[in-house]
């Protein structure tokens, strides 16, 4: 039960964080009618009510802690998280999210050759949803501009 006390209260300050960073985003030109701060504001209050509410009314399980090779999974999962943050721009969206796709498929256990295949597929099908379908535009990066 404390695990589950702790993990919603590390979530709702996370949450909170990310609230108070995401209220500042904003734009020199707006391209959509809301603009770029109410989904993640909306998602981060979302999640901070999720919090509150499992705080409050968890049920009292027991935990279990993953084995070392779990958690080391996870390590590498967040740090190639961050890092598709951080390339994000500079590599622009179809690299970027082909690396992390290509280190996810990996971490759960795909073969090279498949992983590279779905990482490169997914990524173009994806940046084609979001730039002609869904009308938004993502970086391009340095490679390809």
């Amino acid at each position: 039960m404390i695990s589950t006390k702790i993990f919603s209260v590390l979530l709702l300050v996370l949450s909170l964080l990310g609230i108070y960073v995401g209220w500042g985003i904003t734009t020199e030109f707006q391209y959509e009618p809301l603009g770029p701060r109410p989904f993640p504001v909306g998602a981060l209050v979302l999640i901070a009510f999720c919090s509150v509410l499992l705080y409050f009314f968890a049920e009292d399980t027991d935990v279990e802690w993953p084995k070392f090779k779990v958690v080391l999974r996870l390590v590498i999962l967040a740090i190639s998280f961050f890092a598709f943050f951080l390339l994000f721009e500079y590599l622009g969206f179809m690299l970027s999210s082909g690396l992390f796709m290509l280190i996810v498929a990996l971490l759960f256990g795909a073969s090279f050759i498949k992983a590279l295949i779905f990482s490169a597929l997914c990524s173009v099908v994806l940046y084609y949803c979001f730039d002609t379908l869904l009308q938004i535009t993502l970086p391009l990066g340095f490679i390809f501009e």
